[in-house]
């Protein structure tokens, strides 16, 4: 029998208790994976679980401590990584049939820091096939469910890795963000995404090193979680222009400093977008996303709302990333559109149309967005916005197929109901998605929170600051 119950524990306090020799790896260890065998049936959050070589890791972790060996910030702390990040010796199928078999010979550079750290790998977490759309299930594995409720959709892609730390299989999680993948399943499922500033966390994997928008992404259940992690991750690789000279954000620090609750954030100016380019806003988002605003006044901030209507960067986001499928698959449809989602068929389809000019012009348009949100931190320090337009979706909802907001047909799934998201991936800026509320139906809603460029730390403080006023991680889902 354990002695400790370790699945809900902060990273931060796991770390500490395991180096401390109050706690064992391996029963931490053994407790995450206990939780992930029972909640797979129901949550499916995992697609490859590495019982053995947890197990082993675990082992080892505790020698060291018994040891007395220098160990990391993560020494012994069971994680897990998104399907679409390379682990050396373990799958990574990215969701797909056409991966199904796929084991990387080296990690990420993110998975290596992790390491590193003495971090513990206990699996892979779901994903829709490459990461493609907004909810989590893939021919491969089936359908990821909300442990809130589990008829709905923890969000995605990166469903998986929200709900094994919502649930209790492993404080944190390494996800990715291309135009909603981290902050929208955070939302969904009550707990803390964090998609830093472009480069920060350098990502090794992308094809296209220079025009990318793939960031890599902190999935927690607290600010200091998320601090503690990219603190580990965060740096420069020879591997990722945008992460040459970056700073290191120090975020652990900036956090602590603003421990002990009643902070304020006095003289800070604050923009609040109750939209961004969608017409629709579910009531009950909108209720609680503005009386998390009424937080930010009273820990001292002004907070200016912004009513001028903002263009949907959703289209130019569609043109840049279907072209990014079709340069990947668009020669092969033909053979592996029988194995593949239909969803992400009809993207790769449509990518391969586009002319060279469609695709230079979306490069310009990303441009504009970049200059557009820099104009706005010269006069603000932080953005505000609902991180959704609406509560999560059916789990068994399809991609293509229009959503409701309200009662009200909202149309397309990521122009209405992720507007808030894409924007900020484009232009690199960093953005937080917390928990602001829960609905009359114990359902979270999330609130994000965006800085300028290599402000994480400063972002992670009004965060911390916001948690400290309205805390959240003692909530449980109850599946």
């Amino acid at each position: 029998m354990f002695k400790h119950d370790v699945c809900f524990m902060p990273a931060f306090e796991l770390a500490r208790r395991i180096r401390a020799g109050e706690i064992s790896s391996s029963e931490a260890v053994g407790q995450v994976l206990d939780r992930i065998d029972a909640t797979q049936p129901t949550l499916n959050a995992y697609i490859t679980v590495d019982h053995a070589g947890a197990v082993q890791a675990a082992r080892h972790a505790d020698t060291l401590v018994r040891a007395g060996e220098q160990i990391g910030p993560l020494h012994g702390v069971p994680i897990s990584v998104k399907d679409i990040i390379n682990t050396a010796g373990l799958r990574t199928t990215w969701g797909s049939r056409l991966m199904r078999d796929n084991v990387p010979k080296t990690d990420a550079v993110a998975v290596d820091r992790l390491k590193k750290a003495g971090a513990i790998i206990v699996g892979k977490t779901t994903t829709s096939e490459f990461a493609h759309k907004l909810l989590t299930d893939a021919p491969l594995f089936g359908i990821t469910r909300n442990p809130w409720n589990p008829d709905l959709t923890p969000g995605g892609s990166s469903g998986g890795s929200a709900v094994a730390v919502a649930a209790g299989m492993g404080p944190l999680s390494l996800a990715t963000d291309a135009g909603a993948s981290t902050r929208l399943p955070a939302a969904c499922t009550g707990i803390v995404g964090l998609k830093p500033t472009l480069g920060l966390v350098p990502h090794n994997q992308v094809p296209d090193g220079f025009n990318n928008f793939v960031h890599l992404g902190i999935m927690a259940r607290s600010i200091a979680d998320v601090a503690l992690m990219l603190d580990v991750v965060a740096g420069e690789h020879s591997d990722d222009p945008h992460s040459i000279g970056v700073p290191a954000p120090k975020a652990l620090d900036s956090v602590a400093a603003m421990a002990g609750g009643g902070v304020k954030l006095a003289g800070l100016k604050l923009a609040w977008f109750a939209r961004m380019g969608n017409e629709l806003i579910d009531d009950s988002v909108r209720l609680l996303c503005e009386e998390a605003v009424a937080v930010f006044r009273e820990l001292g901030c002004v907070v200016e709302p912004i009513n001028t209507m903002i263009e949907n960067a959703e289209p130019t986001w569609r043109v840049l990333q279907q072209a990014n499928w079709a340069a990947r698959f668009y020669t092969r449809l033909d053979e592996v559109q029988t194995q593949i989602d239909p969803s992400f068929a009809e993207g790769i389809r449509i990518g391969g149309q586009y002319t060279g000019q469609q695709l230079l012009q979306a490069i310009y348009k990303r441009t504009h967005y970049f200059r557009l949100v820099q104009d706005w931190f010269r006069d603000y320090d932080f953005v505000l916005t609902p991180t959704a337009s609406r509560l999560p979706l059916a789990a068994t909802h399809r991609a293509l197929d229009p959503i409701e907001i309200n009662g009200r047909d909202a149309g397309d799934m990521r122009l209405s109901w992720v507007p808030y998201l894409n924007l900020f991936d484009l232009t690199g800026h960093p953005a937080i998605s917390v928990p602001c509320g829960f609905t009359d139906q114990n359902l979270p809603v999330g609130l994000q929170i965006v800085g300028a460029w290599y402000d994480d730390a400063k972002l992670l403080q009004a965060a911390a600051a916001f948690e400290a006023a309205r805390p959240w991680s003692y909530r449980k889902p109850s599946t």
